[in-house]
């Protein structure tokens, strides 16, 4: 039940936040990495839009129309889509895939649309997902400490197996800067305290999940 509150809130958060800039009426949207399609339904119930959920493995049950697909190959064409959505997504795309996967959000978005990539900066304590707040140690500590903490227990061997890569504000500042797109607000999703996205370290650190809201010049 919290589960599903909180998704219909940061639905509802996400929809705010991209209105700032381009009403969602009737438009053409790509969810990337949308697992069963939660928010696709949210938005297409407010705002009677075309969405599509696109996930490599999507969950089940499924509650929106899904096509399988990665990131790093969206099997859409160019400049498609008025809006693009990615959230808490690269974390769990290799490092070597992550800026291709930027590429895409790029080439599939429309010339004026705009892209929404939400991602946990991996210093901040709940950037680590079954680890947390442990992540940004070697893989084994971190393993131990979570299972001697939190009485979790961990199947997996490393950072690959849990699919967990490091993605920084700073790497992710450094990826949007290799394409055209132009970041138009840095939001913090949770804690609503936008001010410290412009805080050099303390962003890192303090901010749970940094949304960076673009548009393709």
């Amino acid at each position: 039940s919290n589960y599903q509150l909180m998704r219909e809130y940061l639905a509802q958060v996400l929809i705010t936040e991209v209105e700032e800039f381009i009403p969602l009426w009737n438009k053409r949207i790509l969810d990337v990495g949308g697992a069963r399609g939660e928010f696709c339904r949210i938005i297409n119930k407010e705002r009677n839009c075309d969405i599509i959920n696109l996930d490599p493995y999507p969950e089940e049950p499924l509650v929106w129309k899904t096509k399988i697909g990665f990131a790093d190959n969206i099997p859409f064409k160019d400049n498609e889509f008025d809006v693009v959505i990615c959230r808490e997504v690269l974390e769990h795309i290799p490092n070597e895939k992550q800026q291709q996967s930027i590429n895409e959000l790029y080439r599939v978005t429309k010339k004026g649309g705009i892209c929404y990539i939400a991602i946990p900066p991996w210093y901040n304590p709940y950037a680590g997902h079954n680890l947390k707040p442990f992540h940004i140690f070697p893989f084994k500590l971190a393993k131990f400490l979570r299972q001697l903490f939190f009485r979790n227990k961990i199947n997996t061997n490393s950072f690959k197996e849990e699919n967990l890569y490091p993605i920084t504000f700073k790497k992710i500042l450094k990826m949007i800067s290799l394409t055209n797109f132009k970041i138009i607000a840095i939001k913090d999703t949770h804690f609503r305290l936008h001010f410290l996205t412009k805080i050099p370290l303390i962003r890192e650190i303090m901010v749970p999940t940094v949304v960076f809201i673009l548009i393709k010049r």
